[in-house]
């Protein structure tokens, strides 16, 4: 499989350019996403001329409005800088399907970066790095987590299952936008909506049912925009529990009664929190492919991503 364009703060893959010099290298993402993404590294600081090593930067709140500047000399702004970069860098982005940002950074990080007053006093509410926002707003669908937040597991699957559903959308419908192929990937991925929000899987029906009546262009923009917000939201146990029984149900004439009663307890047993969300989907898929139920062989909630990457052992 072609790797999958991912951006990177360049720090994370262990180059050394950060104000002191270091590195942050995350193996996770050095290690074991490298060998299905093909990152595009950047540091905003590098690139907009900032030496190594070089004086710390901090998001300061200057009356009302966040800005970028030196910890110790406020008169030194980069906000402009990081903020034009992202302009810059944003057309040659436009193939990303992800990003992962250095967490805590002024210009990277995305959640909860921690904004000054202009006395140098730490302030309540945070803000997000100036780099980061900015690209944001180009890309506002674009899966973006952060490193840090990347070793909680559940945020960390709902991250990659994001990234290869996001290349799926570039690859198959976005790069061929037609009405069948809209319906076709709203298929395959019925039962991974569901586990994320049967709301959203209801709305996003609704729309598939407008291909070919309204402009397509403007149900595609509606549907991924509809469908990234509910793969944002972290599938719970519950979700996981009704899906799997929704699946088995395309089982219970084929199988035997005993065989059917043995998945509906490791079911039981993920939900009780006893076994992990993997142990079920196996068994599940095992007798999906020996009697070749085409449907649900076709659904991502079996295979949203490389079984390597080993996501659901923890889940």
């Amino acid at each position: 499989m072609k790797k999958i364009k991912v951006g990177i703060s360049a720090c994370l893959l262990g180059q050394a350019v950060r104000f002191n010099g270091s590195h942050k290298n995350s193996p996770f993402c050095s290690q074991v996403l490298a060998e299905w993404f093909e990152f595009v590294p950047i540091c905003p600081e590098v690139e907009i001329g900032m030496g190594i090593p070089r004086e710390p930067i901090r998001l300061v709140n200057e009356k009302g409005q966040i800005r970028v500047k030196n910890v110790t000399d406020h008169s030194r702004d980069y906000t402009d800088q990081l903020r034009a970069l992202a302009d810059q860098k944003a057309p040659e982005l436009t193939d990303l399907c992800g990003y992962i940002f250095m967490q805590k950074s002024p210009s990277c990080g995305v959640f909860r970066v921690k904004v000054y007053n202009e006395n140098g006093m730490p302030e309540t509410n945070p803000a997000m790095g100036a780099f980061a926002h900015q690209l944001q707003q180009h890309r506002p669908l674009l899966p973006m987590e952060e490193a840090g937040r990347l070793n909680d597991i559940r945020l960390r699957e709902n991250f990659i299952i994001r990234v290869f559903a996001n290349h799926d959308w570039q690859q198959n419908v976005a790069a061929d936008p037609q009405p069948k192929n809209l319906v076709a990937f709203h298929t395959r991925y019925k039962f991974l909506l569901q586990a994320h929000s049967e709301v959203h899987y209801r709305q996003l029906g609704q729309l598939v049912a407008e291909a070919g009546v309204r402009p397509m262009d403007e149900v595609m923009a509606e549907y991924f925009g509809l469908f990234t917000a509910c793969l944002t939201h972290v599938a719970k146990i519950n979700n996981h529990v009704n899906v799997l029984l929704h699946m088995l149900g395309f089982l219970k004439s084929k199988l035997p009664s005993e065989v059917k009663m043995s998945i509906i307890k490791l079911i039981e047993r993920y939900k009780e929190q006893k076994i992990h969300l993997i142990v079920p989907i196996t068994m599940l898929k095992h007798y999906v492919e020996i009697y070749q139920i085409e449907y649900l062989l076709n659904q991502k909630y079996l295979s949203p991503y490389p079984y390597e990457l080993g996501l659901r052992n923890s889940l």
